[in-house]
């Protein structure tokens, strides 16, 4: 047995959910109909006895000329059957009561009653006179006919019934119709999701046709679909750099040898040629081996030590690393504050060091690099600043993508510099439950580390 489609679900649900509203109003209109009914053959009733009564009361004693008014007072009313009873004698009746109803009306000791006799349904009321003729114990019955009303709320529940039966299904077929309409922009949706691929990812759902409780599903598809977008170029990028990076050594590589062997040499050129190729291997496995790790970092398997760290240590020792440098470009590097963090030593230096080591190189000669450490909160923020050329606003968040340098024209003919040092320092940031943000404005531009504080009171 197949699943049951939406549509027949909801469908069901609609047919379910009008055919109880339908019976609940027809209870209803049931109930209060006969509440109605009833109240208004109680009123009558009442009416009749108490016109009755106060015919016996005008006279003396039950004589023809009383039995004429009560026949005046009963004759215009359909339906009535009227009966008085005094000490136990029947002294009139009306319609035959004494014969059928009277035997059934006096077993009953309420002063309002029903009954059923010979096919009909007769709603009455038995009425007491008190000191009426010398004492005499009088009692009127009177009782009217409600055999046709009977009749009337069966066939009344008789149509209901056929009504409901229809209503049931034509709202069942309506309601997959509509149904149906209302999901086209699901329907729409599936198809549209049929036809993405990885070389056709620009598709979108438009949104003004849509009614609004899909809205967030269309926006949240449309969004899912902006980002597969996105990570499928970088992912075409990320492999087109990784080619262009590998590229430049393997063909520095390639040419030493062949101009190598294009003849004999001193074994001290083939030492010089290894060397090189060497160099190059090795900045090579550093890329490699750069790759790896952000590729572990992606999936979660990059887990730091949990040790007591000062940050001011591990930048000094940086900062110490990169002193040459600095003084080859003629750049001073100034470290003040403190903060102590739980983390790994060695990757905390290494997110620095990449900082430090951009910072040194783009740094405009005879500048200072401003390396401040201070506490806020629960955390410790790292700003390394440095003068040198602006990253527009539009390419900070850019700096931290793998491959990625503002500089364009570095790119060619170097493996020094990758591209991937920033985004490895992003990694372990964030690895350690931090957050790093570029800024940079008017020639300064600031990369800052937050990291959860230590907790002290452990310490």
């Amino acid at each position: 047995m197949g699943k049951v489609s939406l549509t027949s679900r909801m469908a069901i649900v609609f047919m379910l959910v009008v055919t109880v509203v339908l019976t609940a109003a027809a209870i209803s209109f049931n109930y209060f109909c006969r509440l109605h009914f009833e109240r208004k053959d109680a009123q009558v009733l009442n009416e009749k006895a108490e016109a009755v009564e106060r015919t016996l009361r005008s006279s003396p004693a039950f004589e023809q000329k009383t039995a004429s008014r009560i026949d005046a007072v009963i004759e215009h009313s359909f339906g009535f059957a009227t009966a008085v009873v005094v000490d136990g004698r029947t002294v009139y009746s009306h319609h035959n009561l004494s014969e059928s109803l009277l035997p059934l009306a006096k077993g009953i000791q309420d002063e309002r009653w029903t009954v059923d006799y010979g096919g009909h349904q007769y709603s009455g009321i038995t009425r007491k006179v008190n000191q009426w003729v010398g004492g005499q114990d009088t009692v009127v019955y009177l009782a009217l006919d409600v055999t046709h009303r009977i009749h009337f709320f069966e066939m009344i529940q008789q149509w209901f019934a056929y009504t409901l039966v229809v209503s049931a299904l034509l709202s069942g077929a309506l309601g997959v119709i509509l149904i149906k309409k209302g999901l086209k922009p699901i329907d729409e949706l599936s198809k549209t999701s049929s036809t993405v691929t990885a070389n056709c990812l620009d598709t979108r759902i438009p949104t003004e046709s849509v009614p609004g409780e899909l809205h967030e599903l269309v926006d949240n598809f449309n969004e899912m679909l902006s980002r597969l977008d996105d990570s499928f170029l970088r992912l075409s990028g990320f492999s087109a750099d990784i080619a262009h990076e590998l590229r430049t050594p393997l063909n520095s590589m390639l040419t030493q040898m062949e101009v190598a062997l294009l003849r004999d040499r001193e074994n001290a050129d083939y030492k010089d040629i290894i060397y090189s190729a060497l160099e190059e291997l090795r900045r090579m496995s550093k890329m490699v081996d750069d790759m790896l790790f952000l590729a572990k970092a992606d999936n979660g398997k990059i887990i730091p030590s949990t040790e007591d760290a000062s940050m001011a240590e591990i930048t000094a020792s940086v900062v110490e690393y990169y002193d040459l440098a600095a003084e080859d470009r003629n750049v001073r590097i100034e470290l003040t504050g403190d903060g102590q963090v739980k983390g790994d030593k060695s990757m905390l230096r290494r997110a620095i060091s990449n900082i430090v080591s951009n910072a040194v190189r783009y740094a405009d000669e005879g500048s200072t690099i401003s390396v401040e450490i201070w506490k806020s909160g629960t955390s410790i923020s790292t700003a390394i600043s440095n003068r040198g050329i602006t990253i527009p606003e539009e390419l900070q968040t850019r700096v931290f993508d793998r491959f990625y340098r503002v500089d364009t024209a570095r790119r060619e003919g170097t493996t020094l510099n990758a591209g991937l040092g920033m985004a490895i320092t992003r990694s372990i940031v964030e690895a350690h439950k931090g957050r790093i943000a570029c800024v940079s404005a008017d020639g300064f531009t600031t990369f800052t580390l937050t990291l959860p504080v230590r907790d002290e009171s452990r310490a």
